[in-house]
């Protein structure tokens, strides 16, 4: 009996043993952590990086924006909002930007450019007295300037949109407005030069009036090449230089002929006191002292055989064509009307 027992014990023992064993051998290893490649550690790192560039990209368009408002006189054509722009752009330098902080701030810096430049035209306009060329444009940017320096209840949405039609408008008055001062005063240049070329101009200040004609030719390039205001400019300079060499001849040849008005009445004075002093006491045919004999030269003929081919008839220029680009106004016209849509 108890042998018995001693056996199935000891099968017992063996049979745990062996289902230990065997479970023992079923059960893997778990593996050794493996560090990361180089490769897979960039791949993780260039989201952040790429994004730090968009960041720093944004940063210089902010940069740049905020210059040119600098540039165009911002700070004076609206203080307080420069101010709080600047306000905000410090608080962002130094602290965590976001992409449309950023943005919104590139755009405040925009529009206030365009302020500045609108309150730039419009005291151009008003100098050279262009605001009748374009009345009803001039008038609606006048309108939008001084809504803009009240700044009563506009978002900030609302002022940058009106700030641009602003500008839009005043570039539409000045562009009209220069292109038609410049034709006038190109005709005031052609018939200025007709009457210095009446009193010989071309020869007796030759150099000047060759630089009044240069003068002249250069606003025709500049109208072409859409540049009116220096076109105007050099018509102006055209017109006032041969305004002053008509002036200026004219005044000294009516001198030359007062002295020569005066010495023909000397002549015929000494003409008849001689025929007197015959009759009184004959003298013969020797000649008297203060009297000029019948053929003498008193002042030398002007001679302008050398310098004829110098004179410049401006009429035969062709007045420059007006370019065919769609007015400007039309755009700002556009502006306008979608603003008021909102």
């Amino acid at each position: 009996m108890i042998k018995s027992k001693i056996v199935v014990l000891s099968a017992c023992f063996a049979a745990a043993s062996l289902f230990m064993v065997s479970c023992g051998s079923t059960k893997e290893p778990e593996p050794a952590p493996v560090e990361d490649t180089a490769e897979e550690q960039a791949e993780e790192e260039t989201p952040a990086e790429e994004n730090t560039d968009a960041i720093d990209s944004i940063w210089a368009s902010v940069d740049s924006s905020r210059q040119k408002a600098i540039d165009a006189g911002a700070e004076n054509a609206s203080a307080d909002l420069f101010a709080a722009a600047e306000e905000e752009y410090n608080k962002l330098k130094n602290g965590q930007a976001t992409d449309e902080e950023l943005l919104a701030l590139k755009a405040r810096y925009a529009a206030l450019e365009a302020f500045a430049d609108a309150k730039a035209k419009k005291e151009k306009i008003d100098q050279l007295g262009l605001a009748s060329y374009n009345q009803k444009v001039y008038d609606e940017g006048c309108a939008l300037i001084e809504e803009l320096d009240q700044n009563q209840g506009l978002s900030a949405a609302d002022w940058n949109t009106k700030a641009v039609a602003a500008d839009a408008s005043m570039t539409a008055v000045l562009e009209t407005g220069l292109r038609a001062k410049a034709r006038e005063e190109r005709d005031a240049a052609v018939a200025a030069q007709k009457k210095a070329n009446s009193v010989k101009c071309f020869v007796s200040r030759k150099d000047e009036y060759a630089t009044f004609v240069n003068a002249f030719k250069s606003g025709d390039k500049s109208f072409v090449t859409k540049n009116p205001e220096a076109a105007l400019e050099n018509y102006t300079k055209a017109k006032e230089g041969f305004e002053g060499l008509y002036t200026e001849v004219s005044e000294a040849r009516s001198k030359a002929q007062q002295v020569i008005d005066e010495a023909k009445q000397r002549v015929a004075a000494s003409e008849k006191t001689a025929e007197q002093a015959d009759i009184d006491k004959p003298l013969g045919d020797e000649p008297v002292e203060g009297i000029e004999a019948e053929d003498t030269t008193l002042l030398e003929e002007d001679d302008y055989s050398e310098s004829a081919s110098a004179e410049v008839d401006l009429t035969a220029e062709e007045a420059p064509a007006e370019d065919l680009v769609e007015k400007v106004e039309d755009g700002v016209k556009s502006v306008i009307d979608a603003q008021e849509a909102e």
